[in-house]
């Protein structure tokens, strides 16, 4: 193994404290990758075991049995640390190297792995006692360290790299997704079988998908004013300006709400102060809270609130667009140019009008492009949200296909609703680029 001549210069370690931090980091996602391997292999074995072996009875875990698991995989993370370059050692930038910056032997591996036990037992005393702050019991008892790739690079041996697959990191993740793809395989119960031999049962429904009935596209559905709920719109047209206006607005409202909102929730207009940043975390967890809860479970709220129908679908998406257009404006407003905040400041400007003359001006073009994005993925949402009471186009399409088997023509009808819907959203999103485009 060839070497560069080390000038064994000064090299900068983490104090006590920082390194306990980034081990305890590196060691926490290694120690949580081998108990998800070990939970993966638990359910494997209950798998199999009560598929095939089924008249003993399901195989569980005692509990005594969780202990073992818990240390076994601790004893793996150990393992790990000490003699491989492991997932978590390598996301957080560290690796173990002998106090002369080489790569530990043998030996040293097996003393670090062995007096780890006793440093874990011993941390409290060896941490706030060492007279050495860089170095625990475990790396003064094998003389080896933990550094820092990027302090150490230019001391560490020149070694031929090899293939990633044949690295411990690369057999880890190939192990890591083998056994999720294996797992969920099973768990979401895909059957290749079912897929093939049940083909030709659905050829009538493919026909029909492939000649949609566009006989009621303006004209009145007899079956939906004889059987249909008042909330239905009474044609496909009727039911595609509903869902267009409920996405427009809905867009409107929430880009309008979400405009001074993004301002409170941008460090550099908040950070100026403790009460400023006390806004900004707030205003970015509400951000964050309502955006990732989805439209439609926003629409179950406001359906049980004003009842079903398109205003309840208008509530549902002007919710959600507040969150999801405040956070990408808000990130837009901490990204602009410096300079001319700092020149109108300097000018005698207050707050007001560094905010009307320096940042408005930078973020329109932007915040129009991103407004207009919304709009398409409110119209998608739209269709999907009146699946619970939301109103809109939607609802005939949800309304059709559970007329299937009643109605010779259900999947006729189905048809020409994903058709109008296919073509309308596309439409928009092309002529929505093509302004983005020109806005940017």
């Amino acid at each position: 193994m060839a070497t560069k001549q080390s000038t064994l210069r000064s090299v900068k370690r983490l104090n006590r404290f920082g390194a306990l931090k980034t081990r305890f980091g590196a060691f926490f996602v290694d120690w949580a990758l081998w108990g998800y391997v070990a939970y993966e292999i638990v359910y494997l074995l209950n798998r199999y075991w009560y598929t095939e072996i089924h008249f003993y009875g399901r195989l569980t875990v005692p509990a005594w049995g969780w202990p073992i698991v818990i240390i076994g995989t601790l004893e793996l993370a150990a393992i790990s640390h000490a003699f491989a370059n492991s997932i978590g050692l390598s996301l957080f930038g560290l690796t173990v190297l002998s106090q002369d910056y080489k790569y530990p032997t043998g030996i040293q591996r097996l003393r670090r792995y062995l007096w780890w036990h006793v440093s874990l037992l011993s941390l409290p005393i060896t941490l706030f006692s060492s007279d050495r702050k860089n170095k625990l019991l475990h790396d003064r008892m094998s003389d080896t360290g933990m550094f820092r790739i990027k302090d150490v690079k230019d001391e560490m041996p020149v070694t031929t790299p090899h293939a990633w697959y044949k690295t411990y990191r690369g057999m880890t993740g190939i192990l890591l997704i083998a056994l999720t793809i294996w797992v969920g395989w099973l768990v979401t119960q895909i059957s290749l079988s079912a897929l093939i031999d049940r083909a030709p049962k659905t050829a009538y429904m493919w026909k029909a998908l492939v000649t949609p009935d566009f006989t009621h596209m303006f004209a009145l559905d007899p079956e939906l004013a004889v059987n249909a709920n008042p909330d239905l719109p009474a044609s496909i047209f009727a039911g595609l300006l509903q869902s267009l206006f409920m996405a427009l607005l809905a867009t409107a409202l929430g880009g309008v709400v979400a405009f001074p909102l993004s301002f409170l929730g941008a460090r550099n207009m908040m950070g100026y102060s403790p009460m400023g940043w006390v806004v900004y975390w707030l205003m970015r967890g509400f951000f964050n809270i309502v955006r990732s809860i989805e439209s439609l479970l926003w629409g179950i709220v406001f359906a049980i609130w004003v009842g079903f129908g398109p205003f309840a679908g208008v509530l549902a998406l002007s919710v959600h667009t507040i969150a999801a257009l405040g956070k990408l404006y808000s990130e837009q407003v901490e990204g602009i140019d410096p300079g001319p905040l700092e020149a109108i400041r300097a000018a005698g400007g207050n707050r007001l009008q560094v905010i009307l003359y320096g940042v408005i001006p930078q973020i329109v073009p932007s915040f129009l492009a991103f407004t207009l994005y919304r709009w398409d993925i409110n119209l998608r949402m739209a269709t999907v949200i009146s699946l619970v009471g939301g109103g809109g186009i939607g609802r005939l399409l949800f309304y059709y296909k559970g007329q299937v088997g009643r109605l010779d023509n259900a999947w006729n009808q189905v048809a020409a609703v994903i058709a109008v819907i296919v073509v309308v959203v596309w439409f928009l999103d092309y002529l929505s680029g093509r302004v983005r485009e020109k806005i940017n």
